[in-house]
This record gives C-alpha cells, sequence and structure tokens, in this order.
C-alpha cells in the first residue's frame, strides 16, 4: 500500500498542542497534509470529533492549509481545556502560572471534582503534564513516581512558559474565527459533532469540508483511554463513514477488525504513515508505524502541490 508522510512540515513552539498524548497525532500531520494538499481544494472547514491534544487542527491551522476547524470531544475535563482556552485564554494562563508542581498537588488534582471549566481545565492540564505519559486514568501515577527518586521529575513536563505560549495561540487562533466556538460540539460524541456541520461555513457543501476522525485505537484500549470503544462503537463509525457524502480522513491501528471494515470499498484508499522519529527510523530513513489511514479522497497522494 502507498506510503504518506515523506516530507516534514516543521512547527512552531507556540502552534503546537498545549496538552500531551501517547502516540501524539502530530506526527500524523505531513500525512494528512499531504492528502488534502493532492486531493481538494483548500478546505473551508476541518473537523476533528475526537480532537484530544488538537495536534493535527493547530498544525493545519499553523501551516494555512484549511480556513478553520471545528473541534469536540466526548471527554468533560479535555473538552473543558478547550473551551476555556479558545474563550478565556489569558486568565487561564494567568491561573496555570499560579499551579505548584508537586506530587501532593498531583493528589490534591486528582481527587479534584471541578464543576466549572475553569477548574476542569486546570485539573486536566495538570494532570495531563504531570501524569506518566499524559494518561488521565486511576492506574497512571505522576512522571518521577512517588518518591520523585528518577532523574525526570514530575514538573519535567511542565513549561510553564512554553505551555503559556501555545494556550495563547489557541485564544488568538479562537478570536480570529479560526477555531469555531460551537456548544454544541465542545463535549459531544462524534455524532452530534458531525450533525452539526452544516450549520457552519463550508458546511453545506461537502467538497468544502474535510472530517478528520481519529477514535480509540484498538491496540491496549483499556490502558491508553478514559473512555475505549467497543466492537459495536467501531461498527457504527464505520457505517457512518461509508456512507456520508462528505470528504474524510481516518486513522487506526493496524488490527484485523479496522481492515476488515474499511478494506474492500473502492472509493476507500488505504496508506500507511512513515515516522520520523522511532527506535528503528530517522529523519532520512522514515518507517512505517503501527498506523494506517483511510480516506475516500479520491486523488493519488503522490501528485502534491508544491509547497508555497
Amino acid at each position: 500500500m502507498p506510503l504518506l508522510a515523506g516530507r516534514r512540515y516543521p512547527l512552531r513552539n507556540a502552534s503546537l498542542s498545549p496538552l500531551r498524548y501517547p502516540g501524539s497525532k502530530r506526527k500524523m500531520i505531513p500525512a494528512i497534509r499531504q492528502l488534502i494538499d493532492a486531493n481538494v481544494p483548500r478546505p473551508k472547514l476541518f473537523v476533528e470529533p475526537f480532537c484530544g491534544g488538537a495536534s493535527v487542527s493547530l498544525g493545519l491551522l499553523e501551516h494555512d492549509a484549511v480556513d478553520t476547524v471545528l473541534i469536540g470531544d466526548l471527554d468533560p475535563l479535555v473538552s473543558a481545556f478547550w473551551r476555556e482556552a479558545s474563550r478565556n485564554g489569558e486568565r487561564l494562563v494567568d491561573d496555570m502560572m499560579k499551579l505548584t508542581v508537586t506530587v501532593a498537588e498531583w493528589d490534591n488534582w486528582r481527587a479534584a471534582r471541578p464543576v466549572s471549566d475553569r477548574r476542569r481545565a486546570l485539573k486536566f492540564l495538570f494532570l495531563n503534564r504531570t501524569t506518566f505519559s499524559g494518561i488521565i486514568d486511576n492506574r497512571a501515577g505522576p512522571i518521577g513516581g512517588r518518591a520523585q527518586t528518577s532523574d525526570y521529575p514530575i514538573d519535567c513536563r511542565f513549561n510553564k512558559d512554553a505551555i503559556a505560549e501555545r494556550i495563547l495561540n489557541v485564544h488568538r487562533l479562537a478570536k480570529a474565527g479560526r477555531i469555531l466556538d460551537d456548544e454544541d460540539v465542545w463535549n459531544s460524541t462524534w455524532q452530534r459533532t458531525l450533525d452539526r456541520v452544516r450549520w457552519h461555513a463550508g458546511g453545506h457543501d461537502p467538497k468544502a469540508t474535510v472530517l478528520y476522525l481519529d477514535p480509540p485505537y484498538i491496540h491496549k484500549a483499556d490502558r491508553l483511554y478514559k473512555m475505549p470503544f467497543k466492537e459495536r462503537h467501531h461498527r457504527e463509525l464505520a457505517s457512518h463513514l461509508l456512507g456520508t457524502e462528505h470528504r474524510w480522513i481516518l486513522s487506526y491501528d493496524a488490527e484485523p477488525l479496522v481492515l476488515d471494515m474499511y478494506r474492500g470499498p473502492t472509493d476507500v484508499h488505504e496508506y500507511r504513515v512513515a515516522h520520523h522519529y522511532t527506535t528503528r527510523g530517522s529523519r532520512t530513513a522514515p518507517v512505517p508505524g503501527r498506523e494506517v489511514l483511510f480516506t475516500n479522497l479520491p486523488n493519488d497522494p503522490t501528485r502534491e502541490r508544491p509547497t508555497p
């Protein structure tokens, strides 16, 4: 199958996600941009219903590959973070700067049950940046362990200045209208997010919209996700995508269930993604990872448009 993402697209620190995720989607940006550049006119709307760290949406905005993005997530802490960063980024940064990054504070946030968006956003940001691999569940502990005897202490991923820069970039993009504010989408299922697409600029024209879906993967799902998919959820998503008129890109792990659902339809194309940073690869010799991309974008992505 074709291999994507041979070209790298450097990103400014400010345009990176303020959040950490295992297997960050940032490595998908070159492949997804390659598909978009080769296959469609500049999309008016890019929709990411499983946004998580929203690395892909932020990266495409940074490279001016899309006009606007619509992001959402079913996890209430994740959605609260993006809503607060978009609407009240400066105040969120002020509160973040006051945080004390210690194991005792980690315990406090782990036990906290905040109600307001601001406190939920702070809880998620703190635990995401101080918990092993950024995984927010009951089994993951603080970076460096409770005894903090590791070479990597709890605050090693909590560079406040860098995080502040990234949050403020999100706030600026939202104020400029490039991250759309939709109360029905911030915290919603993927189905509800896609139902709202038609209400936004370009949503009435399927060819002016690109959907990007990165659902919970199957491999190690119970260890990686607070809300993993069951088989019926994977099949419901496949049924929707294979019947929609919108253009879409889907990233997944190369598991038998996934391959069985998306291999076969003649209008669905499969690609492997080359990663530059792996134990076996390098910048000059990328290797494929476990991920696959499926898409109904029709053209050959090897016909990539030159970068301006």
